[in-house]
């Protein structure tokens, strides 16, 4: 699997350490690649991306634009996304026979109380970068005809950012309800 970021690269753009394993980094940012940015671009665009970065072609001439994509939207939400799962992740390791919280003589291990303000700010701003992201290519879907080539069972890029989760059963409600229910959610 290509990776659209480096763990160098995280490390560089957060407060963590740079002694950190790229071994423990690494699989960190291909979760945050597959459930944000694959999301985000759809897949033939992260395909084209994984291509570009695969061949070492990203900074040939004609590829100015995705070379914008990756630096300026796409890497910085992986980074974010990719501290935000890797935090509780540094806090306990998987050795033979068991699961150890790590620690050391001089300090204390951080709870995972400690840890959840840091993962939720980490989370804000990757949310924050895939918002740019999202509106940037909606706004540019001619400069990456990638992005609206999807089909089948491919993913579609999310055009929206975020969502509430909310479910609402309209089969039930009639007329000028329904009219009002959709003017609310823009349907």
């Amino acid at each position: 699997m290509i990776l659209l970021t480096s763990p160098a690269r995280v490390k560089r753009d957060t407060t963590l350490n740079s002694n950190v394993d790229d071994n423990l980094v690494a699989p960190a940012i291909l979760v945050a690649q597959e459930r944000h940015a694959h999301s985000s671009l759809g897949t033939s665009l992260y395909k084209k991306l994984q291509d570009l970065i695969g061949e070492n072609e990203v900074n040939d001439a004609g590829n100015e634009d995705y070379k914008e994509l990756l630096d300026s939207y796409v890497v910085p939400m992986l980074v974010q996304f990719t501290f935000a799962h890797l935090i509780p992740q540094l806090r306990v390791r998987f050795v033979n026979n068991a699961v150890v919280t790590m620690n050391s003589e001089q300090s204390q291990a951080a709870s995972y109380e400690d840890l959840k303000p840091i993962i939720n700010s980490a989370n804000d701003i990757g949310h924050w970068y895939k918002e740019r992201l999202v509106d940037y290519l909606c706004f540019n879907r001619g400069l990456f005809p990638e992005y609206s080539d999807n089909t089948g069972a491919e993913f579609q890029p999310e055009t929206r950012n975020y969502s509430q989760g909310l479910n609402i059963n309209t089969t039930t409600w009639k007329g000028s309800e329904l009219k009002y229910l959709r003017g609310l959610l823009g349907l």
